[in-house]
């Protein structure tokens, strides 16, 4: 089921088989990358009616699905039976709960000398936090990164889960196993991947790490680049939408105030950061004279740094997005955003999601050399489970 060799026009990671036990939404992302490039991913998915909202789903792109219940000795067997013809194993669960189970690297890696044992968690495998539950909130807060979000009036800005989750876990991750598989291509040998979203949330903080050290970081909402500035930020205009502005550079910033009509000469000077009120509400005045598409033609006649600020249903229209398939609608009629980065050796195709947990059951075992008759004593077993497509439409 593993193997090295790309054909021409193959993706990157074809040849390579990924057995995904992660479930929550974070590892279920980084396998998705992994099969946006080329990677033969099975979604190794829990038993029983999912949640009405199943964020694995969202992340199925290009996947195969199976329900196997690790809980079950067969289960846990047949698991192990599946990692030791693998290239890469992913899990997400708390520290000690894969060795308990017999799934831990320990015995995989026994079983499989090459596999990739990547292991997808909040505060990493050691340390005094490695057992705490907590989410992406938790995670950024102890990464330090909550902390330089905000201001010191308000507290700190709470952001969507994109932080701790996807940028400090799910892509460390998927670069983790990469790397892995490419120092498997000199040693021959598989390694653990431990990916912390603490960790990764962490390496994400190099410049405000490196300011501090200097003395130079004066905390939350301080920095240029944390909106206080009134040249970086955005407005809010006439029909509620939103423009941003980031004419940082001195070149940027004498475009702005043309394309706002403003003369640079009659204003106070940018330089000096106690005329930033006032210019943040000459800014404001302005941006709310007229509405968002006028600002997006305005400033599309200079070169100042200046975007709208788009909703989610605006994506898949937008001019530039839509020119280079950055968001598209799927042939399912879903909206979706392509594969990044972009490769020119290698065109990534759009790949259907999964219609329904364990839609593949059946043949991803049969894949692995497993006989119809022990499928079939698996099933009654109720260590695995196939899909009913028929009553699904599939």
């Amino acid at each position: 089921m593993s193997g090295e060799a790309n054909a021409p026009g193959a993706g990157p990671l074809s040849g390579v088989t990924v057995l995904d036990l992660s479930a929550l939404g974070p590892g279920p992302f980084c396998s998705m990358v992994l099969a946006d490039f080329g990677a033969n991913v099975i979604a190794l998915e829990r038993p029983g009616q999912p949640e009405d909202f199943d964020p694995s789903q969202f992340f199925s792109r290009g996947k195969k699905s199976i329900v196997i219940d690790l809980r079950n000795p067969a289960g846990a067997d047949l698991i192990r039976q599946l990692a030791a013809k693998v290239d890469v194993f992913i899990e997400g669960f708390r520290p000690g709960t894969m060795e308990r189970r017999g799934l831990g690297p320990e015995i995989l890696l026994e079983l499989n000398p090459r596999l990739i044992y990547t292991r997808l968690t909040g505060y990493g495998q050691t340390g005094p936090s490695a057992h705490i539950a907590g989410h992406d909130i938790n995670y950024i807060a102890s990464a330090g990164m909550l902390g330089v979000l905000g201001d010191r009036e308000n507290g700190p800005a709470v952001p969507l889960n994109l932080l701790g989750d996807f940028a400090g876990g799910s892509m460390s991750a998927a670069l983790g196993t990469v790397l892995a598989l490419f120092q498997r291509m000199s040693t021959g040998r598989g390694q653990v991947v431990d990916a912390a979203m603490v960790d990764g949330a962490s390496a994400l903080l190099a410049a405000q790490l490196a300011e501090n050290s200097a003395g130079l970081w004066r905390g939350p909402g301080t920095s240029i680049l944390s909106g206080r500035a009134p040249f970086y930020t955005a407005y809010r205009c006439s029909d509620d939408g939103w423009f941003a502005v980031g004419a940082i550079e001195e070149r940027f910033y004498v475009q702005m105030i043309q394309a706002l009509g403003l003369d640079i000469d009659t204003i106070p000077t940018r330089s000096d950061p106690k005329n930033w009120d006032k210019l943040r509400g000459l800014f404001t005045e302005a941006f709310a004279a007229a509405p968002r598409d006028h600002w997006t033609r305005e400033f599309g006649k200079v070169d100042a740094c200046g975007s709208a600020v788009l909703d989610l249903d605006e994506l898949v229209d937008d001019p530039h997005l839509k020119a280079r398939r950055t968001v598209f609608r799927n042939s399912e009629g879903i909206v979706e955003a392509s594969p990044a980065p972009r490769l020119s050796g290698f065109e990534p195709s759009s790949t259907p999601r999964v219609q329904a947990r364990g839609q593949h059951t059946r043949d991803v075992l049969a894949g692995f050399g497993i006989a119809p008759e022990e499928i079939g004593l698996l099933e009654h077993a109720g260590a695995i489970y196939q899909a009913d497509m028929a009553t699904i439409g599939g």
